[in-house]
């Protein structure tokens, strides 16, 4: 949760989250153009004044969502038990895809502006930097408890790849449409499975050198 709603009383937090969350629930039915402030306040039972008050903008909705998973998902790594790296990021996904059910039908009416630099909430941008930044720091920490944790700096490089991985499943799963997402999970299995296998060969030279070439690209591309 950002800093602002953290200040809040608790029935201010729990009128936020009724506005934030119907917000989503109407850009997943109506559309995220065709949703209007005034929309929100009349589904979220409030006065325009006060829907504008815990959001100034309609676009700090989807910021909110960010900040959101972000915080769910550091909360599910502190729930991990102990294992190797390739166990703690399969039952991390595993509870990240089954958080995100409820955010699946809005993440599909936001694609195309998370994914447009130029809509003001696409999730690279400089304004989704610190959920972004939350989410990666799980990642960090579920590379650096496990078992067969590399030493300095390819656990960093690491946590940023599988961080990188994690948006590569979430699209995946996103157009699934296999029951139950069934394929989504198979995939998660052979990204593990991978995992495992390149932490065996992870003290090769190549392997190592190719590995801190992909984190490079990755660390630029998300503005780590």
């Amino acid at each position: 949760m950002d800093s602002e709603a953290a200040e809040l009383t608790e029935k201010a937090k729990q009128t936020r989250q009724r506005i934030l969350d119907t917000a989503l629930n109407l850009f997943a039915t109506k559309g995220y153009e065709a949703t209007t402030m005034r929309d929100i306040a009349s589904g979220a039972k409030c006065s325009l004044g006060l829907a504008y008050r815990y959001f100034a903008h309609k676009e700090e909705f989807v910021l909110a969502m960010y900040r959101q998973m972000a915080g769910e998902t550091s909360a599910q790594l502190a729930a991990l038990p102990k294992g190797s790296m390739a166990e703690r990021f399969y039952r991390l996904m595993l509870a990240r895809l089954k958080q995100a059910t409820a955010y699946r039908d809005a993440f599909r009416a936001l694609f195309s502006a998370t994914m447009n630099p130029n809509s003001g909430v696409d999730i690279m941008s400089d304004r989704a930097a610190g959920a972004r930044n939350e989410a990666r720091q799980a990642f960090v920490d579920l590379v650096k408890g496990s078992t067969d944790m590399p030493t300095s700096p390819m656990d960093e490089r690491l946590a940023t790849l599988l961080y990188s991985a994690h948006f590569g499943l979430i699209l995946f799963w996103l157009y699934d449409r296999s029951p139950d997402q069934r394929l989504s999970r198979e995939l998660l299995a052979v990204m593990s499975e991978i995992l495992g296998l390149l932490r065996t060969f992870l003290p090769l030279p190549p392997v190592k050198q190719g590995l801190m070439r992909l984190a490079s690209i990755a660390d630029a591309a998300f503005g780590s």
